[in-house]
């Protein structure tokens, strides 16, 4: 499973980058906030700690108001550690502000207890500003769509992410 969404993946970065005219790479690090909630018999239970995130960055320009920009991100929190992978269109909405949206897949570097899925499906949404042509600054919000429990109860365990950052693209 694992394999099949990372060649997707690949694929997708490679057809973009096929029709981008510029591409850029870069570094970028921040806070995350996650948020676990579980549901079960009516009874709704979260929690949130905090950590941070540090990764690799792409952004393949395809026209002057939208790019693809691609993350390759290793996230800490509370001693849990996870890769995060988004893949977001970036649409500019002025000549340094721009609004991101995309699919975002999470795989957990811990553990996976059974009746449990090591892999979140989430959408993700947020701004970012660019500050000079190299550095840039990104807040982004983040829903896990698929259900971590795959166990036959009803029971509903789910994530979401806030990250704030700042990143520096050098090539």
């Amino acid at each position: 499973m694992k394999r099949i969404v990372l060649v997707t993946v690949a694929v997708f970065a490679l057809a973009f980058s096929a029709q981008a005219q510029d591409v850029r790479f870069g570094a970028t690090a921040g806070y995350l906030n996650a948020r676990g909630s579980v549901k079960a018999e009516g009874i709704s239970i979260s929690a949130s700690e905090s950590g941070f995130y540090i990764g690799a960055v792409a952004d393949f320009v395809v026209s002057d108001n939208f790019s693809v920009q691609p993350e390759l991100l290793y996230a800490s929190v509370d001693e849990s550690e996870g890769l995060l992978l988004p893949i977001l269109g970036k649409f500019a909405i002025s000549e340094k502000f721009n609004f991101q949206v995309g699919p975002q897949l999470v795989f957990s570097l811990e553990e996976t207890p059974e009746d449990f899925s090591g892999v979140e499906f989430d959408i993700a949404g947020g701004i970012g500003y660019d500050i000079n042509e190299d550095f840039f600054v990104e807040a982004r919000y983040t829903f896990q769509i698929n259900n971590s429990y795959t166990g036959s109860e009803d029971v509903k365990v789910r994530s979401n992410y806030l990250t704030v950052g700042l990143g520096y693209k050098f090539l």
